[in-house]
C-alpha cells in the first residue's frame, strides 16, 4: 500500500479487496481509493468529477472515490501495525462530514470486510458520543474499508473483539479525534466560532500539511505523532545530509537483503531496516517525492547514478 497527496486529493494506492458505502460504492476489487476535496458550493455530478479527478492523476477503473468539502491538509492518518487509518472530519451549522478510509496489510473475507466496516462506524459513533458531538451520522459520511490482496488465509472476522479489528477501532477513534480537534480550532481561527464538545480541551495547532499519528510501545504503549520540525531524533541515521521527507518508509517491509534483514523478537520475527539510509539520501528523497510509485530497484538506481 503506498499513499500520497496531490492538489485536493489524497490517493491511495494498492492491490485492493474494498467494501465502500461511497459513491459507486460495494464490494470490488480496486487499486486505488481517492478522497478528494471539493468547494463548500460544490454542485457537480459525484460520480462524474470522481472519474475527471482520477482520470487527471492517471487513474482509471478500478477504484472508489470519495468527496469531502475540508482541504486535504485537514487529513488526520493513523497507523497501528498493519493497519492504517485516514480520516477527514469536520462538524459546523453548515459544514458536517466525516470520511474514514481503513487499509489492512492482511487479506480477509469480504465478511470480514463488512465486519471492519461496521467496526469503523461502531468507533466513528463512540467519538461522536463521547465528544458530544451535535447530531449524528449525515448522508455525506462514508466508509472504505480496503485489505491487501496477499497470500495467506483471509481473516473472517473483523469485530472490534478480533485482533484486527482492535487495531481498527483504535485508530479511528485516535484518527477522528484529532481531526475533530484540529477542525475546531479551524473554526476558531477561521470564523472565530468554537463548539462546546470541545471546552476545556485546548484545540491543537492546524498544520500545513495532514497529520500522521504512529501507535509505538517503545517507553509504553502510546500514539506518537510524527512532527519533522525539531525532530529529538534527528539526525536518527547519525549523518548530516539525511532528508527526512520520509521519516516511515513508503517501502516498508521491501524485504531486500541488501537493505535490512528479518530478526527474532519476543513477538515473532519483524523486518528491520535500522541501517537502511536509502529513503533519506536527498536524491532519492526528492524522486520518490516526484514518483510516489516508484520500486525499490528504481530508488536503488536513481542512489547508484549519484553516488
Amino acid at each position: 500500500m503506498r499513499y500520497y497527496l496531490r492538489k485536493n486529493v489524497l490517493i491511495v494506492r494498492g492491490d485492493f479487496r474494498a467494501a465502500s458505502s461511497g459513491v459507486d460504492g460495494g464490494l470490488a476489487d480496486v487499486r486505488s481509493i481517492l478522497n478528494i476535496s471539493i468547494p463548500s458550493q460544490f454542485s457537480d455530478d459525484a460520480s462524474a468529477h470522481i472519474a475527471r479527478v482520477s482520470m487527471e492523476n492517471g487513474f482509471l477503473q478500478p477504484y472508489f472515490g470519495l468527496l469531502t468539502a475540508l482541504p486535504i491538509t485537514n487529513l488526520c492518518i493513523a497507523r497501528y501495525d498493519y493497519v492504517t487509518v485516514f480520516v477527514t472530519a469536520a462538524v459546523s451549522d453548515r459544514n458536517r462530514t466525516i470520511n474514514i478510509i481503513v487499509t489492512c496489510e492482511r487479506p480477509l473475507t469480504d465478511a470480514a470486510l463488512l465486519g471492519a466496516m461496521m467496526t469503523a462506524t461502531e468507533a466513528k459513533m463512540q467519538v461522536i458520543t463521547a465528544r458530544k458531538v451535535p447530531g449524528s451520522a449525515l448522508s455525506t459520511d462514508a466508509v472504505v474499508v480496503a485489505c491487501e490482496k496477499s497470500d495467506g488465509p483471509a481473516e473472517a472476522f473483523a469485530g472490534p473483539l478480533t485482533g484486527t479489528g482492535m487495531r481498527i477501532s483504535k485508530a479511528v477513534s485516535h484518527a477522528l479525534t484529532e481531526a475533530l480537534v484540529r477542525f475546531d480550532n479551524y473554526l476558531l481561527s477561521t470564523w472565530g466560532v468554537t463548539r462546546g464538545w470541545s471546552r476545556g480541551h485546548p484545540a491543537i495547532v492546524s498544520r500545513r500539511r495532514p497529520s500522521f499519528f504512529i501507535y509505538s510501545r517503545y517507553g509504553g504503549d502510546h500514539w506518537n505523532e510524527w512532527i519533522p520540525e525539531d525532530c529529538p531524533y534527528y539526525p536518527c541515521h547519525n549523518y548530516s545530509d539525511q532528508q527526512c521527507s520520509f521519516c516511515y518508509c513508503p517501502l516498508y517491509p521491501c524485504m531486500d537483503t541488501e537493505l535490512g534483514q528479518l530478526i527474532d523478537t519476543p513477538n515473532g520475527k519483524i523486518w528491520s531496516c535500522m541501517d537502511c539510509r536509502l529513503v533519506h539520501e536527498p536524491a532519492v528523497a526528492n524522486h520518490l517525492l516526484r514518483n510516489p510509485e516508484a520500486d525499490v530497484l528504481e530508488l536503488k538506481s536513481v542512489k547508484k547514478k549519484n553516488i
